[in-house]
């Protein structure tokens, strides 16, 4: 809050402070329902005793501009004489909107996701990076390091030296892939899902049509619902997005972007064939569509096979390109990037400047080291190698369910797998009869936000779990398929 205290003033500052808050409440500069900070946090902020905004507060309570509450939530909120009633009857409609938008979909992917997290369940469900493949070599060295007087100071002062810093580093990874990009093509952003956002939001408004590949995450899909985005979907095939009906969307929907993911895309584990990346660049260009090319889970590739970006194959600056390093390097160091014309990048920039956007110096800090130590291409190379072995044996324990009517497509990357059920078994039940035996799914039908009909599908994450949990939680969905065939038969 902007209050400023003349403390040669005859006026006693809580006086002051109390003024200040109900000028910005009258003035509508603070709003029903508004949580203020805290006694003591606000009391920090403006150098004076925590009695001092006890007192303030007291005081804006008892002529009814603020209202304390004891139980959760906590705090004080404001609370505008006179009209309290009829914003709270005004409210809870703007709430019953929001729910209807967070749909149920929605919910129950990232209720799934949320007990993944935990340890009440074997978990094929949220995408969960073990913490047992952390990077560890060498991070010990460099937290020490940082915390070297003259270090911590240029970090404080100087932290735009490690964005850029960063920019050149994730230059030189992408050159590994042949994406040769200049810092000034990229702009640093904490996840890709946040990248997602800012764009949206710098280019188009409500109404707008976006193209994406189905299935698609449901996560996603809130970002364009909450936008208010006309969400065409076009159909995966073996080999990528089905381009005839693509090209036939275009045509009706005349969209402002193609939002795709060739590389391991989540949920189907498919990659996007050279021909297919081609003729996707050829379309966009004919029909004037820029694309998004999301690229984050390239590290976790199993083959020799590397096919070029879409970055690096199109010829009109029509691609975006969207990584994060939040899978390959934890520890709550969001860290993702935008790689793009200098035009797109600069405001972008001065968007994320505008939102107050903050990515950690001293998290950034921490990789660039580890990048130009060359430990984080080791470690790369360390969860590609142990979460192919995660995919090959969870394949092999799925083999054995192969009499039971659920068939897999074994991915060349990425830490999902994608299943095909046949169509006596219900994916509801199949996501209950597991539930109920401690095993955490995710059914396909999370992945369709209109619908689909046919066969259902699951998709399995083997990001967390042990080899132990592997063999148990496939013996325990073979098991919930029995009971959840239609009819509830059980196979004995």
């Amino acid at each position: 809050m902007n209050i400023k205290i003349n403390r040669n003033s005859e006026t006693p500052i809580y006086q002051q402070i109390k003024g200040a808050i109900k000028d910005l409440i009258v003035s509508r500069e603070l709003v029903s329902g508004y949580k203020l900070p805290a006694e003591r946090k606000l009391a920090e902020e403006l150098g004076v005793h925590r009695n001092t905004v006890v007192k303030a507060y007291g005081e804006l309570i008892a002529e009814g501009y603020l209202s304390v509450s004891r139980q959760k939530p906590k705090g004080y909120f404001v609370q505008m004489p006179d009209v309290h009633q009829s914003f709270v009857k005004r409210f809870f409609p703007l709430m019953k909107m929001m729910r209807y938008n967070f749909n149920d979909r929605e919910k129950m992917f990232l209720d799934v996701f949320g007990e993944s997290n935990t340890d009440n369940y074997i978990s094929f469900g949220g995408i969960i990076m073990d913490k047992r493949v952390n990077p560890v070599k060498g991070l010990n060295d460099i937290v020490e390091n940082m915390f070297q007087t003259d270090t911590v100071r240029d970090i404080d002062d100087i932290g735009i030296d490690e964005t850029e810093r960063l920019k050149r580093n994730i230059c030189r990874i992408l050159a590994d892939e042949n994406m040769y990009v200049s810092p000034k093509n990229i702009q640093i952003v904490s996840e890709t899902n946040q990248a997602l956002n800012y764009l949206m939001a710098l280019y188009l408004r409500e109404g707008d049509s976006v193209i994406v590949e189905e299935p698609i995450v449901p996560d996603n899909v809130s970002i364009f619902r909450n936008r208010g985005l006309n969400m065409i979907t076009v159909p995966m095939e073996q080999d990528g997005m089905d381009l005839v009906k693509l090209e036939q969307l275009i045509k009706k929907h005349r969209p402002k972007f193609i939002y795709t993911l060739p590389n391991y895309h989540n949920p189907t584990g498919r990659v996007m064939s050279l021909e297919k990346r081609v003729r996707l660049l050829e379309i966009a260009q004919r029909y004037d569509v820029p694309i998004i090319e999301e690229d984050s889970q390239r590290d976790f590739r199993y083959t020799e096979r590397r096919l070029p970006s879409l970055y690096s194959l199109d010829k009109y600056k029509s691609v975006v390109y969207v990584d994060s390093f939040t899978m390959t390097f934890p520890y709550g160091i969001k860290t993702g990037y935008i790689v793009g014309p200098y035009d797109l990048v600069e405001m972008l920039g001065r968007l994320i400047v505008v939102n107050e956007t903050f990515v950690s110096n001293m998290g950034q800090y921490m990789l660039n080291e580890y990048i130009e130590r060359g430990l984080f291409a080791e470690h790369v190379e360390k969860i590609a190698k142990h979460y192919r072995e995660k995919r090959d044996l969870l394949c092999s324990e799925l083999d054995k369910l192969c009499d039971k009517g659920l068939t897999y497509e074994k991915p060349d990357g990425g830490v999902v797998l994608w299943c095909t059920l046949d169509e006596e078994i219900n994916e509801r039940k199949l996501f209950s009869a597991a539930e109920s035996r401690r095993l955490l799914i995710m059914p396909g039908f999370l992945f369709y936000p209109y619908g689909y009909q046919g066969q259902g599908h699951l998709r399995l994450s083997f990001s967390k779990v042990s080899d132990d949990d592997i063999i148990r939680g496939v013996k325990l969905l073979g098991e919930a398929i029995d009971e959840s065939k239609k009819g509830g038969e059980k196979n004995e």
